[in-house]
């Protein structure tokens, strides 16, 4: 069985090799031994992976989960069949060089998936561009008039829950 998911916006491909007698994963080609994956759901938990012992905190998110472990916190989602990381990630980029000509939301607005975000002209063609997916707007990081370089990050999403949380 293989997926692929957005770990903190990178994405990884993961194939399931064996369950028995435990769980062996390939992640990007590296072969990874889960000797106790743990309980499901929330809460606290222990793994026991590549032999190492460690303590973890894990929540459901609405597309996959938070994991915090040795000091640090993970953020995987589960990118669907065909889906795009940026997609998943709610990260609006440039598709060309250019300069902004409309912000069509503001920082709080609930969108759905392509619903218009930013207005962006180019070599006098204007794009709007719209939602990747649906969310609340984190961040707008340009404003009109402004110019910008391709792939440049111009605007975030967050999840609705997200939003709720940082309130």
């Amino acid at each position: 069985m293989s997926f692929r998911i957005l770990i903190d916006g990178e994405e990884h491909q993961i194939d399931i090799v064996a369950r028995r007698p435990h769980l062996v994963v390939a992640i990007d080609g590296r072969r990874i031994t889960v000797a106790d994956p743990g309980s499901e759901g929330d809460g606290l938990d222990r793994l026991t992976i590549e032999g190492a012992d460690m303590a973890v905190a894990r929540a459901q998110t609405a597309t996959g989960l938070i994991l915090r472990t040795e000091g640090r916190t993970f953020h995987a989602d589960l990118l669907a069949e065909g889906e795009d990381a940026a997609a998943a990630s709610g990260d609006l980029h440039a598709p060309m060089p250019g300069a902004v000509v409309g912000i069509e939301a503001a920082v709080g607005d609930s969108v759905e998936s392509g619903d218009p975000i930013v207005t962006i002209e180019s070599m006098k063609l204007q794009m709007v561009l719209a939602a990747p997916r649906a969310g609340v707007v984190a961040e707008i990081l340009v404003s009109v008039g402004e110019g910008f370089e391709k792939d440049q990050l111009l605007a975030r999403l967050a999840d609705d829950n997200e939003s709720e949380a940082n309130a």
